[in-house]
């Protein structure tokens, strides 16, 4: 570890060109906050951005600054930390099946035996209560084995789907 003290970062995702990579070097601040509305500090300048969506689950947010939006991974000092001592790869491959959360109706299967998945990726939808549930892959991996078909009623912590 660093003996650094940690602040707050923001990644711009999706940059490429020469001039993007020199902005994803700069060291970007929030001044302040109204809502959706924030004042950033960048490269000596102020700028005003709106927050068009923020997840707190994975800290990501779409901003838009003078007309162009922007995908920003926020990395806090305890994301940071728990990252470099090395918890999420731990926690990552340890997930081995998926189950079901609840009873249902399979209606959806987005994926294939032998398919690698990303975290967050969809894997299947299930319908609950007249309500239709998206179950995400965990963590990366590749599929070993797919227990359930389209239209298969199933039941609360059926096996539905093996990782390798």
């Amino acid at each position: 570890m660093s003996d650094t003290t940690m602040q707050t970062s923001y990644d711009i995702i999706g940059l490429t060109s020469l001039e993007d990579t020199d902005i994803a070097s700069k060291d970007i601040r929030i001044v302040s906050r109204k809502g959706d509305n924030v004042k950033l500090f960048y490269d000596n300048k102020s700028y005003n951005a709106k927050i068009k969506k923020f997840d707190p689950e994975t800290k990501f947010a779409l901003i838009n600054v003078s007309g162009f939006d922007f995908k920003i991974k926020i990395n806090e000092p305890l994301d940071m930390l728990i990252q470099e001592l090395g918890f999420l790869k731990a926690s990552r491959h340890s997930v081995k099946e998926i189950k079901s959360p609840m009873p249902g109706l399979v209606v959806s299967i987005f994926v294939s035996v032998g398919q690698t998945v990303t975290e967050g990726e969809k894997l299947l939808s299930l319908e609950a209560m007249k309500m239709e549930n998206i179950l995400k892959s965990p963590g990366d991996g590749t599929i070993k084995h797919i227990h359930v078909s389209k239209g298969n009623s199933i039941d609360k912590n059926q096996l539905l789907i093996e990782f390798e």
